[in-house]
């Protein structure tokens, strides 16, 4: 009779243990989920600075609005022509990801030391239009019809903004430079081209074929012959010195997705092909 109560006694010890063990194994449960679920929550959000060419402002805008949602960082869009953007990264602006609208204005920050060659690549590609007032008086129908014009003719600073390049390059090769260098007007990037022209302000611009999409008071006239100039490029490379290297590999990775690809030919870009 002794030795089956000690064995009894036993029997609900071990079963005691066993309940306790249970217990605390399904009150961990949640306690592990809730760290995995502040782990995410209290993930700390990256701020990119995004140095880019003014012509690029709307497809960013729309792709920046689905990778911060995806992602939960932020980007800090810098717009301005190509050269006055490698002027501020130059003098010490934050960038941590550089888009030109030239491949001379990224070998600019190259052969300073502020982008490793083997960083860069090719994001997109581009034409050179000459657009006009949907209203304009003038009959500019094609380039050569300029040379006979009254009005001015805007194109970008030939020293920061590519488009401008371009254009003289464009110009100059079709003969007409000389003969209509009193009527061209200066602005400080192609977005301000295609002001001018929307405003009627002036008889002609040369702007991107992507800036062209987002015009409401002005229309494609020409696209410039292509062999006219040098190709249009867009290079990006990530910035050597950025304190967010790998988040700004991983949001240049991004604009290269499928999604982001057909934002940019939406917005009349040309993806270049592999």
């Amino acid at each position: 009779m002794k030795k089956i109560l000690v064995l009894l006694t036993a029997l609900m010890f071990t079963f005691t243990l066993v309940g306790c063990s249970s217990t605390e194994t399904k009150k961990d449960e949640p306690k592990e989920q809730t760290t995995a679920q502040e782990t995410k929550e209290n993930k700390e959000s990256v701020e990119l600075n995004i140095s880019a060419a003014a012509s690029l402002k709307d497809a960013l805008e729309e792709i920046n609005t689905n990778y911060e949602k995806e992602t939960g960082n932020k980007v800090i869009l810098n717009l301005a022509g190509s050269g006055k953007l490698v002027q501020q990264i130059l003098e010490g602006a934050p960038a941590d990801l550089f888009i030109s609208a030239s491949n001379a204005k990224m070998k600019d920050l190259v052969e300073k030391g502020n982008v490793e060659e083997s960083a860069v690549s090719t994001l997109l590609e581009n034409d050179l239009v000459m657009i006009v007032p949907k209203d304009s008086q003038e009959k500019v129908e094609k380039i050569e019809d300029l040379e006979n014009v009254n009005g001015k003719i805007a194109i970008g600073e030939v020293e920061t903004v590519p488009a401008g390049q371009y254009a003289k390059d464009s110009l100059t090769s079709l003969g007409l430079w000389d003969k209509i260098q009193d009527k061209i007007v200066y602005a400080k990037d192609v977005r301000a081209v295609l002001s001018y022209v929307e405003q009627g302000e002036v008889v002609a611009g040369f702007v991107y074929n992507s800036d062209a999409t987002v015009a409401e008071n002005s229309q494609i006239a020409q696209v410039v012959p292509a062999d006219s100039h040098k190709p249009i490029v867009y290079p990006i490379a990530v910035l050597k010195e950025s304190p967010n290297a790998e988040t700004a590999k991983s949001y240049e990775d991004f604009l290269k997705t499928e999604e982001s690809t057909k934002i940019f030919e939406k917005f009349g870009f040309k993806v270049p092909t592999k």
